[in-house]
């Protein structure tokens, strides 16, 4: 049986949240005299800090309720919120997937957390659920998996999160910051039968925010409760808020610009597969896919010099001599794939 109250810090699950005078009242006409803020002006007053407006139209999106969502400053911060809610410093562990999305090690190393990986499939780039288990151990509070994952670009079976999730007494953290560009179900649906599941999305990728710095977190209503107990009052600012809004008013255009990417990924990857030294292009259910060739330096400078910045991955685990490529705009992917052939 999953115990959310041995998972959590004892301070944490024992302090009473910051209180403004505001929490206590509903939306109205009010005169505010309470937070010492400057009566004049546009962006004056504080935002919300619990993001109504914004979480109420999402949870009608993503089939929840407003409760069972935490928002902040881009998911890393509710990825840190989520250390610091679950392990103690210096005596619990987080274990995660490698390669993966290098912020989990550097939040567990900020957070003076021990940080342990489990080596993916050096071909398929895929996991066993036992071999992720095996690495736990009674101080384990943390399993993250990236789905799809970053610097990969594959799916993981939610079969095998949720595998994990039925036998590890602790919170299991899927972070679906590519999920939009998958074919993948995302694992919110499974928030109603595991309630150590919390499922951590972005507005940076698929939403085109990533300037604003916007991430959302899906979770039970009690660890909810808590996260929003310990995250800076006013976490997300008040034009972020609103550009959310803005953004999920038109539904369609997100639609259209997630074919885009998509027809985009393909038509680029299909472009590049005969390209010589390029020896390898990896699938990817992302806006992002791989590519390996021995003149991963080498291309990688010469795109640099020519205007174009891609990431190499070449000192991650499994990912030796690869570069991670984006998918841009259409006129942007061409002027790529010309280079790429005129390099060749």
């Amino acid at each position: 049986m999953f115990d959310l109250q041995k998972i959590i810090r004892k301070n944490i699950w024992d302090m009473e949240a910051y209180s403004a005078a505001r929490d206590l009242v509903k939306k109205g006409n009010y005169i505010f005299l309470d937070a010492n803020e400057n009566p004049y002006g546009v962006w004056n007053r504080y935002p919300d800090p619990l993001q109504s407006d914004a979480k109420s139209v999402l949870a009608k999106i993503k089939g929840v309720v407003p409760e069972n969502m935490v928002m902040g400053n881009g998911s890393d911060e509710i990825l840190d919120l989520i250390y610091r809610i679950s392990c103690t410093p210096g005596k619990d562990n987080a274990v995660s997937l490698a390669p993966s999305y290098g912020m989990y090690y550097t939040l567990a190393c900020l957070n003076n957390i021990e940080f342990r990986e489990v080596m993916l499939n050096a071909e398929t780039f895929d996991f066993d659920p036992n071999e992720v288990l095996a690495k736990t151990d009674e101080h384990t509070k943390l399993i993250i998996i990236c789905n799809p994952n970053n610097p990969t670009g594959n799916s993981f079976d939610n079969k095998k999160i949720t595998y994990i999730a039925e036998n590890f007494n602790g919170i299991v953290v899927i972070d679906e910051a590519y999920n939009d560009f998958s074919q993948q179900e995302s694992c919110i649906e499974q928030l109603k039968n595991h309630s150590n599941i919390i499922v951590v999305q972005t507005f940076s990728k698929a939403w085109g925010l990533a300037s604003l710095r916007a991430g959302v977190g899906y979770m039970s209503t009690q660890i909810a409760a808590i996260i929003n107990k310990v995250k800076m009052p006013y976490n997300m600012d008040g034009f972020t808020q609103k550009s959310i809004l803005e953004k999920l008013s038109d539904i369609e255009q997100f639609k259209n610009t997630v074919k885009l990417l998509g027809d985009e990924r393909k038509r680029l990857m299909e472009q590049l597969q005969d390209v010589v030294f390029i020896e390898k292009i990896y699938p990817s259910q992302a806006n992002f896919f791989m590519i390996r060739t021995s003149k991963h330096k080498e291309l990688q400078k010469y795109l640099l010099d020519n205007g174009i910045i891609v990431r190499s991955r070449h000192t991650m685990p499994l990912c030796q001599n690869c570069i991670r490529i984006t998918v841009g705009t259409p006129e942007q992917n061409n002027m790529l794939v010309e280079l790429i052939k005129k390099f060749a």
